[in-house]
């Protein structure tokens, strides 16, 4: 419940398709203990191809299944020892270093962090400006059409990739790891990929772009690096404009990806690019000059036709190109690797078991990441153009207040120590749609004023972003969120495997995994395309109730699809919960934004309220009861001529999810943690019941709350209650202390109120 929140995609560790140099005999095991020294040893070698077997060697170890081997080469400082070795001057070791050292910092946080104590930015530094003219020189040599060594070519991508690979890793897992990283100016670097897209392995600019996209969504240093730097912005703007790629090799998808990249940064960037424009010009009578702030205006209208383009993707074809993949997997036993073995590991593609259905299936995979990165961004984009945050522009003016002292350790600090959370705000100062002329594209312009449709300007909205979001997005979503054979461990077991005596092996497991994030994903961006409406212009609800009904009746059918599957294997009950939970809470947090949106007015029948009571009797999650109480609690509202309806809903929250916990956490004799009572949940359901009954006017609430004797049963709660909320501590959980106590407020000021409201009516 709330206004949509900004989400920042986090990075999914892939199989390289660059792919690395195969390694003759590099070992996958090793017997004991003893053998780790002399391994290691041999990076220190004279001998190259020694080096090179050894970081192969090691990479594939510290990627193993036997975590007791990875803590084996971690105690002997392995990390030191490839730290040291990045600086050989033998390309075939660095590349083969650089892939191990991405691949154990994105399945090991504590080697992450010991990079960072290590100071590999350093190392990776000081290899940058050798990378850049090496990448420049193929450049040259590829416009000249001078032919220039494969091998050579692969050795400089792909050890750029695992490099920037490794940053990117730290930035989203260290905190600690952001000033660094920042006082690398890495800027000019990761911005010249896209200077030469179409020179460039599609890869490789993807990497750089979505290295930088965390940069600029995570620290105001890196959007204020990226403003000053001259030409940046421009060359950014022409891929985002980009048509066509010179270089045919470069698929449409590739290209799709690129330019949305390119915008992502852009997006990120826009709130401090016009918060210094203002500055720029406050003195001047005209404001801000068109030429300048034009492009700023269309970049989201632009960004998300683009979006809207790349995200219609049959997720039903992958399906099942992934199932005949799996299927071809599972015979040539390539499915018994860990996927996360298929990184940018150096010695990844000569293990002989990994299949061209292996790397089929990661192809897909990687692709509905970009799916879910494109979403992420469509969701933030409507969210932010939808509504404007008055909090967030005063931080802003406080942060350009101080900035003249950014550069100082002091004023830096706090920035940098506080990581890569509620930064974004930071950029608004001043951001004033209405003294800047920003209403041209933007929410505020198009829906501000609530009468906007209802006047029959309907081509203006159909023009807006809202526009672009109804008729392009949202069909977009409800096909990706539609469920698939590979939603439910369960469906693709069924599927994947000929036998149901077969163990699931992690590849199946992994792989429904990419695509309930997808799912999810797809979920959460109506979610927020929902609140956005719902703050901006709650009235385009009543007006497209054809919709809303058709949005329901979706939802439900996810539902339903999600609960109706057979549980899986014992031996995967638990990640088979963990995920049908995963789609399950985004659907039900849709229904009940859907539902509050409309007054609790959707098409909901008798069996529907029933099996939404049913869920919350049923699920251990406590985040879907409290979504689907709010939801249940909007139904509930309806009038007139719902009194039954409303007496089975009220009842239930009542006396299931107010009174039996409450009752029980009275009468335990034992020291009851407050928390083993769902105390969200019933500050929730209080909340809901005041809403519902708040009005003795409402046809239901005579037969139900009156002759239901329900004022007094919650005034007999109310000691319970108030001592339920002073149980949790304040000191640990503030947000839901200070909720609680206002729900006893309240509590206490509902009773009295119907009490006299009773009163008035029959003296």
């Amino acid at each position: 419940m709330g206004r949509a929140q900004k989400r920042t995609f986090k990075q999914q560790q892939r199989y390289n398709p660059l792919g690395p140099p195969a390694v003759q005999g590099a070992v996958t095991t090793v017997q004991s203990k003893d053998e780790v020294p002399a391994l290691l040893s041999r990076l220190a070698s004279a001998d190259a191809n020694d080096r090179v077997w050894a970081a192969a060697s090691a990479s594939n170890l510290l990627v193993s299944d036997d975590h007791s081997i990875r803590r084996m080469l971690l105690a002997n400082n392995v990390i030191t020892a490839l730290i040291e070795r990045l600086s050989d001057l033998v390309p075939d070791v660095v590349v083969q270093v650089s892939g191990a050292l991405h691949n154990i910092a994105a399945i090991d946080q504590g080697a992450a962090e010991e990079m960072c104590r290590k100071n590999i930015f350093a190392a990776i530094q000081s290899l940058v400006p050798r990378l850049a003219k090496s990448i420049d020189d193929i450049i040259k040599q590829k416009d000249s059409d001078k032919s220039s060594d494969g091998a050579e070519r692969k050795l400089v991508f792909v050890t750029t990739d695992n490099l920037i690979s490794i940053l990117w890793v730290l930035c989203e897992t260290v905190s600690s790891s952001i000033r660094q990283i920042n006082d690398m100016s890495l800027t000019p670097f990761l911005v010249s990929f896209f200077g030469v897209a179409d020179k460039l392995p599609p890869s490789l600019v993807h990497t750089a772009g979505q290295f930088l996209c965390t940069l600029t969504d995570g620290t105001f240093y890196a959007r204020r690096a990226l403003l000053s730097q001259d030409g940046a912005v421009d060359t950014l703007r022409n891929v985002v404009q980009m048509q066509h790629a010179d270089n045919p090799s470069i698929s449409a998808d590739d290209l799709a990806i690129t330019r949305i990249l390119a915008g992502g940064i852009l997006a990120n960037i826009k709130p401090a690019a016009l918060a210094s424009l203002k500055k720029k010009y406050k003195d001047s009578l005209d404001g801000i000059p068109a030429e300048d702030l034009k492009p700023w205006e269309d970049l989201s209208g632009t960004l998300v036709q683009v979006i809207a383009q790349f995200i219609s993707f049959d997720i039903h074809e992958a399906a099942a190109k992934t199932i005949a993949s799996l299927k071809s997997s599972v015979t040539s036993g390539a499915a018994d690797l860990d996927p996360t073995e298929m990184d940018d590991d150096a010695n990844a593609m000569n293990n002989s078991v990994i299949s061209d259905g292996t790397v089929a299936i990661d192809r897909i995979s990687s692709h509905m990441d970009y799916v879910q990165m494109a979403l992420e961004l469509a969701a933030n984009i409507f969210t932010d153009e939808g509504a404007s945050d008055p909090d967030a522009e005063q931080e802003e003016n406080n942060h350009e207040n101080n900035d003249d002292n950014s550069n100082s350790d002091d004023a830096g600090g706090d920035e940098y120590d506080s990581g890569m959370e509620g930064e974004y705000e930071k950029d608004m100062e001043g951001v004033d749609a209405e003294d800047t002329g920003l209403d041209q594209d933007d929410m505020d312009g198009v829906l501000a004023d609530e009468g906007t449709v209802a006047k029959g300007t309907e081509q203006a909205v159909q023009g807006s972003i809202l526009g672009v979001f109804i008729n392009s997005i949202i069909p977009s979503l409800q096909r990706l969120a539609e469920p698939t054979k590979m939603t439910t461990i369960t469906t693709a077991l069924n599927e994947c495997l000929e036998s149901s005596e077969g163990s699931c092996n992690k590849m199946i497991v992994s792989v429904v995994e990419d695509f309930v994030a997808l799912e999810e994903r797809a979920l959460g961006c109506l979610n927020n395309f929902l609140l956005v409406i719902e703050e901006s212009l709650k009235s385009w609800f009543r007006l497209h109730m054809d919709s809303v009904g058709s949005w329901w009746r979706f939802l439900i059918s996810i539902a339903e699809y999600v609960y109706g599957m057979e549980a899986a294997p014992k031996e995967h009950q638990e990640e088979d919960q963990r995920l049908r939970s995963a789609v399950l809470e985004p659907v039900f947090g849709c229904m009940w934004t859907l539902a509050r949106c409309v007054s609790g007015s959707v098409p909901v029948t008798a069996e529907q309220i029933k099996g939404l009571i049913h869920v919350c009797e049923v699920t251990s999650s406590p985040e879907i009861r409290v979504k689907v109480v709010g939801a249940l609690g909007h139904i509930a509202r309806r009038q007139p001529g719902y009194i039954e309806e409303n007496r089975y809903i009220g009842s239930y929250i009542l006396e299931q999810i107010i009174s039996r916990p409450i009752l029980e956490y009275a009468d335990s004799k034992e020291a009851y943690a407050a928390n083993s009572v769902p105390v969200e949940l019933i500050a929730e359901a209080l909340d809901i019941m005041f809403d519902i009954y708040s009005d003795a006017d409402f046809d239901y609430d005579e037969p139900v709350f009156v002759r239901g004797n329900f004022l007094d049963r919650l005034r007999k709660l109310y000691p319970s209650i108030r001592r339920l909320a002073k149980s949790v501590d304040r000191r640990k959980n503030r947000e839901l202390r200070d909720r609680i106590d206002l729900v006893v407020e309240n509590l206490r000021g509902f009773v009295a109120y119907k009490a006299s409201e009773r009163k008035d009516r029959h003296p």
